[in-house]
């Protein structure tokens, strides 16, 4: 299988990197800068025992020619439009696309787009970062160790999900195959919007959150908001998914504990919001839900992106 990886950040590099170490033939499409530190520094990703550090192949969207069996999205969600774009010229008949991003409208663009019998979906459950060096920092520990999960969006199984899972494996072993990746995907939704619209709507780390009085009510009623929208959708939620939302994602005080939104927030970037809040506020209309929290924590976070223009 041919490997083709938009983008060498943070995710791109991870899944990039590991697949090259365990022998499969990638290639990463980058930006033109990008493409020319990549042919001096190689990749470096921060392992257990020992770091891998390896020159790898590159490509830009300009000179773009050979055909990938497979295609890697792992950009922010807002820019899912240039990168459809970018990779548009090598997408065949067999290509498979496999986007791991935020929340869930990016599979209707995509078939919209490509049609759906070539993508595939996934979710992450870790979180990977890159230091100023470049250097790829995956989290070792954690509740979701570094699981990734991915299937045909149509469901059931096929021998190209085997091909990928086969390729991850060598180097990423909590890889799994999933033939309900619909059903994954809204469950991490079910945590990861309503935890989104918390750190919009209070733009504060969990240990100032949990300190506030009247915090556990509010964290509550965005996370029940959020539900009836996932279970208006077929997909309910646990009460045990809203117990560790409430109390041991946002109720611990001290706790730094933030999603990646947060983060862009404090650095000043551009965020998710529109893709993961505004998507659920969407489609509790479509629903006829009241979802005033959630709604705020939307308007928030446009008035925040405003402020980047």
């Amino acid at each position: 299988m041919k490997f083709l990886i938009l983008g060498a950040g943070a995710l791109g590099g991870y899944y990039g990197g590991l697949l090259q170490k365990g022998g499969a033939d990638v290639t990463f499409l980058v930006r033109p800068q990008r493409a020319d530190r990549l042919r001096k520094e190689g990749i470096t990703i921060k392992l257990e025992g020992a770091d891998y550090n390896a020159p790898v192949k590159t490509t830009t969207a300009d000179a773009i020619s050979t055909e990938f069996d497979v295609i890697f999205l792992t950009c922010k969600a807002y820019d899912l439009e240039p990168a459809i774009k970018a990779v548009t010229p090598v997408v065949r008949d067999r290509t498979a696309i496999l986007p791991i991003l935020n929340g869930v409208n990016h599979i209707d663009i995509l078939i919209n787009y490509f049609g759906a019998d070539r993508i595939l979906a996934g979710v992450t459950q870790f979180l990977v970062n890159q230091d100023k060096d470049g250097t790829i920092l995956p989290t070792l520990h954690g509740s979701g160790g570094q699981k990734t999960i991915f299937g045909e969006i149509q469901g059931g199984e096929s021998k190209r999900c085997e091909g990928i899972l086969k390729a991850m494996k060598k180097n990423m072993p909590d890889t799994s195959v999933s033939k309900d990746i619909s059903k994954e995907m809204w469950a991490k939704l079910s945590g990861a919007g309503p935890s989104f619209a918390v750190a919009s709507l209070l733009q504060a780390r969990a240990g100032r959150v949990a300190k506030a009085e009247t915090s556990t009510r509010v964290v509550a009623n965005i996370f029940d908001e959020s539900a009836a929208i996932c279970s208006a959708e077929g997909y309910p939620v646990s009460e045990e998914m809203k117990h560790v939302l409430v109390n041991d994602l946002w109720g611990q005080k001290g706790s730094n504990y933030g999603p990646s939104i947060l983060a862009d927030i404090e650095n000043g970037r551009k965020t998710e919001g529109e893709h993961v809040i505004g998507d659920l506020v969407r489609r509790a209309k479509k629903h006829k839900l009241e979802t005033p929290l959630l709604e705020a924590a939307l308007c928030k976070i446009q008035l925040y992106e405003n402020s980047l223009v």
